[in-house]
């Protein structure tokens, strides 16, 4: 009886551990093989100015003055994520672009975000348009900028990042990244002293 009853216990325990053994390959398998992409949210956006220049008309230079702080979250938790170019940032209007910069310093390539760690970005545009508000955005996008302003709130402001991502150290190749941010912040005033806060997180989604 004791003779059968260890051959009891140590077919117990050999099974247990095989079961404990599959459990962790499963994990394992399904932290490296079910890849989840980063994601992006602008936590914090501050506007001073979005409009023709000295309070122009839509001949003059477009005027802006806008500062963001952007979070890249990697929410694998056994790779990390890797920038595999330079992030580019664009501003829009009514779906025009009117600013675009080369995050290099912020997020150039070769940067790492660690397993379920968030990068966050500080990005700051500032100046006037090399040409005229209706030149950049159109006459409708002018209007537009118009019509949102007087009534106190920009819905088509935008914010798009691309970019290209590696996973390491298991994944190869290179993911793009591609996400537009909706700003809709409430317009500033006419002072150019009149700042305008973001007071909500803003989930930006996939192109």
């Amino acid at each position: 009886m004791p003779a059968e009853s260890e051959y009891s216990c140590c077919a117990l325990c050999g099974t247990c551990v095989l079961q404990s053994l599959l459990v962790v390959m499963a994990s394992l398998l399904l932290a490296y093989a079910m890849l989840d992409p980063v994601r992006v949210t602008v936590r914090d956006a501050s506007l001073a100015r979005l409009a023709p220049l000295n309070n122009g008309t839509a001949a003059a230079p477009l005027a802006y003055d806008l500062s963001l702080a952007v979070a890249v979250l990697n929410p694998n938790w056994a790779m990390r994520a890797v920038h595999a170019a330079p992030l580019d940032a664009e501003l829009l209007f009514a779906g025009r672009q009117f600013c675009g910069t080369r995050l290099v310093a912020a997020a150039g390539a070769g940067r790492s975000i660690g397993q379920e760690k968030s990068d966050e970005i500080r990005m700051t545009a500032a100046g006037e348009t090399s040409g005229s508000a209706a030149e950049v955005l159109g006459s409708d996008g002018v209007a537009e900028l118009v019509k949102e302003t007087v009534a106190g709130h920009l819905e088509s402001l935008e914010l798009k990042l691309s970019g290209e991502v590696r996973y390491r150290p298991v994944h190869v190749g290179r993911y793009r990244l591609d996400v537009t941010c909706p700003l809709r912040l409430p317009a500033p005033g006419t002072n150019s002293g009149d700042v305008v806060v973001l007071d909500r997180v803003i989930k930006c989604h996939k192109n």
